[in-house]
C-alpha cells in the first residue's frame, strides 16, 4: 500500500504542524530552569569515568599532538625566569658531581704543574743569582780561580799537579 497523494501539498501538512508545535514547545520551556534543577553531582557519580578511558586511544591522541606547534607558544624566557637557579645549586652535590668527572684530577694536575714550573723557574734564578753573588765574591776577596774549589770534595775529582810549560792549565773563571 503506498501512500496517496494529496491534492495542493496537503501531504506535507502533517509535518509543518509538528515544526509548529515543537517550536511553539522549545520557546514555552525554561531550558536554564530545567538545568538548573540537575544535580550535576549525582550525574557525575553514576559516569564510568574509568569506562571511557579504558575506550581512549591514548597513542592515537598523541599522535595528533603538534609538539612543535606547543613549543613554539612555549615563551622560554618567561619559563627560565620562574626557574630559582639558586635553589638548584644549593640542591646539588657538588663534590659527587666531581667525582664523576676527571675535573677534580685535571685541577690537581694543572696546579701541580703550574707550580712545579714556578718552582723551577725560581731555582735556576737562586742559582744565576748563587754563582752572581760568588763572582763578585771573589773579585772583591781577590781570590785566584785557580784556588776556587770547582765544588763538594767528594763530588769533584782532585785537581791534576800544577801545569807544566808543555800542558796549559784551564783556569776556572776566566
Amino acid at each position: 500500500m503506498s501512500p496517496r497523494r494529496v491534492p495542493g501539498g496537503l501531504d506535507r501538512l502533517p509535518q509543518m504542524i509538528a515544526e509548529q508545535v515543537v517550536n511553539l514547545v522549545m520557546e514555552a520551556i525554561d531550558i536554564n530552569a530545567i538545568v538548573a534543577k540537575v544535580d550535576v553531582d549525582a550525574l557525575i557519580q553514576k559516569v564510568d569515568v574509568n569506562g571511557i578511558i579504558e575506550r581512549v586511544d591514548v597513542n592515537d591522541v598523541v599522535q595528533r599532538v603538534d609538539v612543535d606547534d606547543i613549543l613554539q607558544r612555549v615563551d622560554i624566557n618567561a619559563l627560565m625566569a620562574r626557574v630559582d637557579v639558586n635553589a638548584l645549586v644549593a640542591n646539588m652535590d657538588i663534590d659527587a658531581l666531581l667525582e664523576q668527572t676527571e675535573l677534580g684530577s685535571i685541577i690537581a694536575r694543572s696546579t701541580t704543574g703550574v707550580f712545579t714550573e714556578v718552582l723551577d723557574v725560581i731555582r735556576a734564578q737562586g742559582v744565576g743569582l748563587d754563582g752572581f753573588v760568588a763572582r763578585w765574591t771573589n773579585r772583591v776577596l781577590r781570590r785566584k780561580p785557580s784556588s776556587i774549589p770547582l765544588g763538594p770534595p767528594l763530588l769533584v775529582a782532585p785537581r791534576a799537579p800544577a801545569a807544566t810549560a808543555a800542558t796549559p792549565a784551564l783556569e776556572v773563571g776566566s
